[in-house]
């Protein structure tokens, strides 16, 4: 546990209470489902830019992006992040207008028009599992037990349960507004604490002399295939559910491709700050300056809190618990959509009022958070959770989504359905057999295959080299069917 002076305590209370506040004072405003799920389809470039980079930099990337800085090095921007800026880029020209021109509420509405309510299941299910706030409650408890000494599991309780209040009250307006509140607080203080990190580690001379010559390459010195997945997981960004609730609650297409290419300078800014405090950490590590067993997980967290002076600790955590609330209280509120506007209205309930949906949702909401609280603490790595959601959410969605946008004459109900289960069989197999069979090494499984003489390893990692390729062969049998009885 690391001393906490009394002015950072004040800070991070006053925090806190600010954003809890900014919920309470919403919980009343929102008239209608659409109110709460979408703020009335009224939100403009500066709002949409706040919830959009404060939404995607969670701490899945503050500790995630500086986990692979201190393992690997550079990668982690070259490998890791720069992939993702390709995609935001493809979303705000080629994608945002076409979904932005259709009445849609939700991702599984769209396959839901596309392919039928069979395809909107398995979607509904799969957004519903990317978004359970696993990243954040797992961020939450390294910084409760890091910064205060909690056990994880009450680093995760306190923190998420505060995001989960505001949530709950306001909807997509206090989502929004205090995102806002957060994207200020963490693009500021992140900035500002690369160069006391830094400093504190004896600068750039004192890195390039601890670190290996392979943190300063684009690769890393890691696997081509593993540097493949990692850019693949940016495809999320193609179907990604929190982007389509906001392009859906957008007051027009231009505010969302304005937005996105504001946002795309700040994350590539924040994603270079993210990684370089992390290798600062390895070379402290290395030379003294930190304790050399430090948990990757926690470099970020232990070198700004030796780095940073009073009062700028207290801003410092604020900002990270900022950075992991405006992930919570996002995907809480889509998985929440998931349960009510795409199961319960189709499946049980086609007439509900907008109250019964608000109701519904808030239940979504609470019942995501307790699953993501459940798991949360099974994995051991950041990244390993990243890409298990993403392969989860990409196997599913990705293929029949992109061909019926782009190809309306495939939209067949057979060709959507097929593709999902296909890709989520195959990513869900793949994930047994590795928890079956596979070694856990460094917090990751590998499974070492023998063939023909010699051997290779498989990392759980690789699931979506696998999943994705079976989505595709999917759609086209089902596509096949389809054509076969339109002939019969």
């Amino acid at each position: 546990m690391n001393e906490i002076h009394w002015v950072d305590w004040l800070t991070i209370v006053l925090y806190m209470a600010g954003m809890v506040a900014i919920g309470l004072w919403l919980s009343r405003k929102h008239k209608n489902f659409d109110d709460f799920f979408l703020a009335g389809r009224m939100m403009t470039t500066p709002l949409l830019v706040a919830t959009l980079v404060s939404t995607y930099y969670g701490l899945d990337v503050l500790f995630g992006t500086s986990e692979l800085g201190f393992t690997s090095g550079i990668v982690a921007w070259f490998g890791y992040s720069r992939p993702t800026y390709v995609f935001f880029i493809l979303a705000a020209f080629l994608l945002a207008k076409k979904l932005r021109a259709e009445d849609f509420k939700s991702l599984p509405d769209i396959l839901n028009r596309y392919y039928g309510g069979k395809t909107r299941v398995v979607a509904a299910v799969s957004s519903f599992l990317y978004s359970l706030p696993v990243l954040s409650l797992f961020g939450f408890g390294w910084l409760g037990n890091v910064v205060f000494g909690w056990e994880p599991i009450v680093g995760a309780a306190v923190f998420g349960g505060i995001a989960l209040a505001y949530t709950l009250g306001g909807g997509l307006w206090a989502v929004a507004l205090t995102d806002a509140v957060q994207f200020v607080l963490m693009c500021t203080i992140i900035a500002v604490a690369v160069p006391f990190c830094i400093d504190y580690v004896g600068g750039f001379p004192a890195m390039f002399e601890n670190l290996a010559p392979s943190y300063w390459t684009q690769t890393g010195g890691m696997s081509p295939w593993l540097i493949a997945v990692y850019g693949m997981t940016g495809l999320t960004i193609l179907v990604e559910p929190a982007f389509y609730q906001r392009i859906f609650a957008a007051k027009s297409y231009k505010h969302v491709r304005n937005a996105l290419l504001v946002g795309l300078f700040l994350w590539g800014a924040y994603d270079w700050c993210v990684t370089l405090i992390g290798m600062a950490a390895k070379s402290g590590s290395l030379s003294g300056a930190l304790p050399a067993d430090m948990h990757p997980n926690a470099a970020l967290l232990e070198i700004t809190l030796r780095a940073l002076p009073v009062g700028l600790v207290g801003l410092f955590i604020s900002g990270a618990v900022a950075a992991a609330m405006s992930t919570v209280d996002s995907y809480c509120l889509v998985a929440g959509g998931n349960v009510a506007y795409d199961l319960y209205r189709p499946l049980v309930k086609p007439n509900a009022s907008d109250n019964e949906l608000v109701k519904a949702t808030r239940f979504g909401v609470i019942l995501s958070w307790v699953i993501g609280f459940m798991i949360a603490f099974y994995f051991e790595r950041m990244m390993s959770i990243w890409v298990v959601l993403a392969t989860l959410l990409a196997s599913v969605v990705l293929v029949p989504i992109l061909l019926g946008l782009y190809v309306p004459s495939w939209r067949r109900p057979p060709a959507g359905f097929v593709s999902a289960i296909a890709g989520l069989a195959t990513a869900v197999s793949f994930y047994v057999v590795m928890g079956i069979f596979g070694t856990n090494v460094e917090g990751t499984r590998i499974l070492t295959v023998s063939f023909m003489g010699g051997s290779f390893e498989i990392m759980e990692e690789y699931a979506m080299l696998l999943s994705l390729p079976a989505s595709l062969a999917g759609f086209f049998i089902g596509l096949s069917v389809a054509k076969a009885r339109r002939r019969q």
